[in-house]
């Protein structure tokens, strides 16, 4: 018991302790609430008019930053409702509400309110009812230009006005592994799981003069509202080309960019940060390829997308893994890199899982320790899971992953392509434990003609 509580009891039984109780008895009164604090529940998404998947939490605290438990906090949003819209804090100094959204699409806000203190104000994201539920990985019909709908190598761009529509998805035809089909083709859509062609655009978008084509990666330029698309001639060299749209129609006549001997330059991921400021990764493996018993990362850097300095090594090690087809993107928001490549084993590119990692330079690469998918994961993907693109949406805080993958039917590999959205802190969240540098079974068959 406190000295002030007990000169209060003293006071009602001994009154010639009245003066001094009386001062003491002062001291005592309700709690305080100097400051309430956002405690969890913050940034959460679900679709308009749905309840957030968990309560929002407020922490009161009092000057000295104790919980404050036994205050009233006051529950308001700008849309939807909040039950109960009062509510005490409990022995921790927290208080507690379920929000459901009403029907405005996009960022909301609720606040946590107490007298004498600023409230709490929290944010959460109403999206449309058709918006790709999370964790759910969805299989893509891809209308390709030879019928299959059998696809390998997707890559995304999001242009904010033209050419077409916002959301943009270049993939290349692999019925059955055959690489004579593998031409560049660019599909658009409003949705991360529909994807149709433009009316009048081409199909594929551009047919090789030699050997094959592979490897498409997009990069939309804002300031000239334009679309360019990298891609991969392989003939005894690897080369690199360019072609340009403003309007995902008629395209430009395609500029070769790089030579070098194959197979030293597969899947470029390149990134635009600035009308200055270009990088293109790609990965080497020597003369052999598939074969090969490891790969290399390597960087190339340009000031106008075109001319390319001579590549560098970088440090982008997956423990039991080599880098095999890579997708690296930089998030403005969040001041880094994020590359995702799948792992290729020694001697084979039946390759068992994708990866993820972060880099603040693009050159030193933070890798995580479990694959953002595996082989297995879906009847489609039984057995490889390839090339996978991706996007980030800072006000979810969500991540939506293109795959691409393939199952053996017993005589061929049959391609396919999924989408699956997943919160950015399970993507990124450390399994606990060191990498298995062979946690899966061989493939049944071997990639003869490999994208």
């Amino acid at each position: 018991m406190s000295s002030s509580a007990s000169l209060c009891r003293q006071a009602l039984v001994a009154p010639v302790l009245w003066l001094v109780s009386s001062v003491a008895c002062r001291d005592v009164g309700p709690p305080q609430a100097a400051e309430v604090l956002v405690a969890d529940g913050d940034r959460q998404v679900a679709l308009a008019g749905h309840p957030l998947p968990g309560p929002i939490v407020a922490k009161v605290v009092d000057a000295a930053g104790e919980p404050t438990p036994g205050i009233t906090v006051v529950w308001h949003a700008n849309d939807g409702t909040l039950s109960p819209g009062h509510s005490v804090t409990n022995a921790q100094g927290q208080a507690r509400s379920m929000w459901t959204l009403g029907s405005i699409e996009g960022s909301v806000t609720a606040t946590a309110a107490t007298s004498g203190a600023p409230p709490a104000v929290f944010t959460a994201v109403a999206e449309r009812p058709d918006a790709l539920p999370f964790d759910e990985l969805r299989p893509l019909s891809i209308p390709t230009y030879e019928g299959s709908g059998q696809v390998v190598h997707p890559d995304y761009a999001e242009s904010a006005e033209g050419p077409g529509a916002r959301h943009h998805l270049a993939i290349t035809p692999y019925p059955f592994g055959d690489a004579h089909w593998e031409n560049p083709s660019l599909f658009g859509g409003e949705r991360a799981d529909h994807w149709s062609l433009a009316a009048g655009a081409p199909s594929p978008v551009v047919l090789p003069d030699a050997g094959y084509l592979s490897d498409p990666d997009l990069v939309y330029l804002p300031e000239a509202r334009e679309l360019w698309l990298y891609y991969r001639q392989v003939t005894t060299d690897n080369i690199v080309r360019l072609v340009r749209s403003i309007d995902g129609v008629h395209w430009s006549a395609p500029a070769e960019l790089v030579r070098v001997p194959n197979h030293g330059l597969i899947s470029p991921a390149v990134v635009r940060r600035g009308p200055e400021d270009w990088w293109m990764w790609s990965v080497n493996a020597g003369t052999i390829g598939c074969g090969a018993a490891g790969t290399s990362v390597e960087l190339r850097r340009s000031t106008d997308g075109l001319q390319w300095a001579a590549p560098r090594t970088i440090d982008l090690a997956q423990p039991g893994y080599s880098a095999w087809h890579t997708d690296v993107q930089w998030i403005p928001s969040r001041n880094e890199f994020w590359a995702v490549y799948n792992g290729k084993t020694a001697g084979s590119c039946t390759t068992p899982a994708v990866f993820i990692a972060s880099s603040r330079d693009g050159v030193t690469w933070q890798v995580g320790d479990q694959p953002v998918i595996a082989k297995g994961r879906v009847p489609q993907f039984a057995d490889i899971v390839y090339r996978t693109t991706f996007a980030y949406d800072p006000v979810t805080d969500a991540v939506t992953f293109w795959y691409s993958g393939a199952r053996y039917n017993g005589t061929q590999y049959v391609w396919s392509a999924a989408v699956e959205r997943r919160r950015r802190s399970d993507v990124f969240a450390p399994s606990g434990k060191a990498g298995d540098s062979a946690p899966f079974a061989p493939a049944p068959a071997p990639l003869l003609d490999w994208p």
